[in-house]
């Protein structure tokens, strides 16, 4: 019976993970956790992977090495009582050196629409909304 070297096989193990796509990766700021949680299942039932964080800072700890991967940002305006989703999501675009397709979610749509270079969708918001701009963003994920 001819056998298989665990160099052969490890060898063809990851060129055939190599050979398989990725779905694309949302990354969802939001503090909220029951918010946070619809989002990142709603995100996982469209077919896109989902990073969730309670901040920016938790976010890019959360992605590691993935930073570089990540294909669109979903944040919250207000993060912990303070109007920062905006500028934390300036930062994490920044931090991952081109730009990212972003929106911002949120129950203060008056100021954030004032202030947002970024696309706006007040709170609460039929799920069909985000999932147009995700696919028009990013194409429809893979199934």
């Amino acid at each position: 019976m001819p056998s298989t070297t665990p160099a052969k096989a490890t060898g063809s193990a990851s060129l055939a993970s190599s050979a398989v796509p990725t779905r694309p990766l949302i990354v969802v700021i939001e503090d909220d956790y029951r918010s946070s949680m619809a989002l990142t299942m709603l995100i996982d039932d469209w077919g896109y992977s989902c990073i969730a964080g309670r901040s920016c800072q938790e976010a890019v700890q959360t992605l590691g090495n993935r930073l570089n991967h990540v294909s669109a940002i979903i944040t919250d305006i207000e993060i912990d009582g303070e109007m920062r989703g905006i500028r934390d999501a300036q930062a994490l675009v920044a931090s991952i050196g081109h730009a990212v397709p972003t929106i911002i979610t949120t129950g203060h749509a008056d100021v954030a629409w004032a202030s947002s270079p970024f696309p706006v969708v007040g709170k609460p918001f039929d799920p069909d909304i985000l999932h147009r701009w995700l696919i028009y963003n990013l194409g429809p994920a893979l199934p």
